[in-house]
């Protein structure tokens, strides 16, 4: 048993994320081509994200850990306006749909009527659809809060710096590369992969229940800003 634990403890987390995101590649793939509907869309895109909290528990492991400053009621990173892959904008709808009462709703959908100034889901500091937020709200992370005040978080002028690299950062360019490579599988299978705005795509979700249809048979441009 403790040789086993001390295997995996060497084990290097670069090949631990290249063995994640063929599984994720090859899920992604044969549940995309088989989607029939809105809900499995919806659920191909739990199951992506379920994945990748699996990731990031595993990277705490593997990797030297740094202490971040984001704590709860943070909200610095919501007053960015972050583009997204369309199957995470449906999914942030249905979790909205799912758990927001009728008053949070009416604030959602005044919120979109204008240009948004933050996040069109950020209640009272915190992200109301936080277990299901996309992958690039999940990537940003800083270690100084006044430097994140300036837009100067996640070391993204930062290329991946290897096996010694802390988990914070590792998990960051896992996402950063399983996003493109999904939007790669997207455009293969001849859709609009995107990015798009995540308040604008929010906007046509909630106008037009069919536009989630619409762009699993290859409609475009369906999520384009006002």
């Amino acid at each position: 048993m403790q040789n086993k634990e001390t295997s995996l403890q060497k084990r290097s987390p670069l090949e631990y994320m290249r063995e994640k995101m063929a599984q994720a590649d090859s899920m992604f793939r044969s549940d995309l081509s088989t989607a029939s509907d809105d809900a499995a869309i919806v659920g191909l895109a739990g199951k992506i994200l379920a994945l990748c909290n699996e990731v990031a528990g595993e990277l705490q492991k593997l990797c030297p850990v740094r202490p971040v400053a984001c704590h709860d009621g943070c909200d610095t990173c919501c007053h960015s306006l972050v583009q997204v892959n369309p199957v995470f904008a449906a999914l942030a709808v249905e979790e909205a749909r799912r758990s927001f009462d009728a008053e949070q709703f009416a604030i959602l959908r005044d919120r979109l009527a204008s240009p948004p100034r933050f996040c069109p889901f950020l209640f009272d500091g915190k992200c109301s659809i936080y277990q299901s937020r996309p992958m690039v709200c999940r990537g940003y992370y800083s270690f100084d809060v006044e430097l994140c005040k300036q837009g100067d978080f996640s070391e993204k002028s930062m290329g991946y710096q290897g096996d010694d690299a802390h988990a914070a950062h590792q998990y960051m360019i896992f996402l950063f590369v399983l996003e493109k490579r999904i939007e790669s599988i997207e455009q293969e299978m001849g859709l609009d992969a995107g990015p798009v705005f995540l308040h604008d795509a929010v906007r046509a979700l909630l106008k037009d229940p069919a536009t989630l249809d619409l762009w699993r048979t290859g409609g475009r441009d369906l999520f384009a800003g006002a």
